[in-house]
């Protein structure tokens, strides 16, 4: 190696590529996270409407395809990140196609709806919405600053 090679400037920014770490936590959390959500609205969605009115029935479905949302759009978004670390799919690509969707209805909180849910399905609404916030986060990053993508989910 040459001593001038732009490569082993350590001042010089990296490619991409070069400065991944892979961050199994985010994935691991979101697949619990769909996993707890399944299991509670199979074992419980049904019997936590059944006590409740037609405008509360219609919060609890809400919420429950809230949560859906985040957590499928979160998913899209880490298979598309992992693309992108294997080379199939472009940063431009990303920036133009693949960001993190549907953040309008993911963002929102509906503290009316909240107040009249059962308290499992508020513990999964606040944990779905911290998540997409962090990675709504990562993406925002990754799209502003390709230089500072120092991870992979």
């Amino acid at each position: 190696m040459k001593m001038n090679d732009p490569n082993t400037d350590s001042l010089s920014p990296k490619p991409a590529t070069e400065n991944i770490l892979f961050m199994p936590g985010v994935l691991n959390e979101t697949l619990s996270l769909l996993l707890e959500s399944h299991n509670y609205f199979q074992e419980f969605g049904l019997q936590d409407q059944e006590s409740m009115n037609s405008r509360d029935r219609s919060f609890y479905c809400c919420e429950m395809s809230r949560i859906t949302m985040r957590l499928s759009c979160v998913m899209a978004w880490l298979t598309v990140r992992k693309a992108v670390y294997k080379g199939k799919v472009s940063h431009s690509e990303f920036i133009d196609k693949y960001r993190l969707d549907c953040r309008d209805l993911c963002i929102h909180q509906n503290i009316e709806a909240e107040a009249v849910l059962p308290s499992f399905m508020r513990e999964l609404l606040d944990r779905s919405y911290e998540l997409y916030r962090r990675v709504s986060r990562l993406d925002d990053d990754l799209a502003n600053n390709p230089y500072n993508n120092t991870f992979v989910v």
